[in-house]
């Protein structure tokens, strides 16, 4: 039996019909998911710039590193190291060099050598102009002058070797337009 208060359509005899529903509506729902395919959009072209702009200043970072250490083991060890960018492996890579001046062995040392360099990333060494595809680093700490340049799409990396102290510099470019 029901009492004469109660709602003939209720199924509970506790709810009320006063008390406005907890939730979404299908419409807000379907609003929030619009709107945050719209600021996904926009956002995507920014995060691959800033993915390339990554990987280039990644690569330039790695490779100044490895002409770092040439320079480093030159003059711990009292023996010529030459730095050379093979572009058909797209890596670069330590070897001593012999008195004579030719290289004598490529050094084993996971550190004497790069990964693989993508290859929608351009690297270059450049030596008076020209491109070079070896930089010598010398015992008495001294070096051949030398800029590596590594670009990757609008972002490009110049790392400069100095001769006189055989350091490595580490700059961001202008973008290209």
């Amino acid at each position: 039996m029901r009492g004469e208060g109660e709602d003939r359509l209720s199924l509970t005899p506790h709810t009320s019909h006063l008390t406005p529903c907890q939730g979404f509506t299908l419409v807000e729902v379907i609003l929030v998911a619009v709107v945050l395919g719209l600021l996904l959009t926009a956002s995507v072209p920014r995060f691959q710039q800033t993915a390339q702009r990554l990987h280039a200043e990644q690569t330039a970072f790695a490779l100044a590193q490895l002409l770092r250490y040439a320079h480093e083991r030159a003059v711990t060890q009292g023996n010529a190291m030459v730095w050379v960018w093979d572009a058909a492996a797209r890596r670069a890579r330590v070897a001593s060099l012999g008195d004579d001046g030719q290289r004598q062995q490529w050094l084993s040392e996971h550190v004497a050598r790069s990964r693989p360099i993508r290859d929608d990333i351009a690297v270059s060494l450049i030596r008076g102009g020209a491109e070079v595809e070896a930089v010598t680093f010398f015992p008495d700490g001294t070096s051949e002058p030398t800029t590596l340049q590594v670009a990757h799409h609008a972002f490009n990396y110049t790392v400069t070797v100095d001769a006189a102290t055989g350091q490595s510099h580490l700059t961001a470019s202008a973008a290209k337009q």
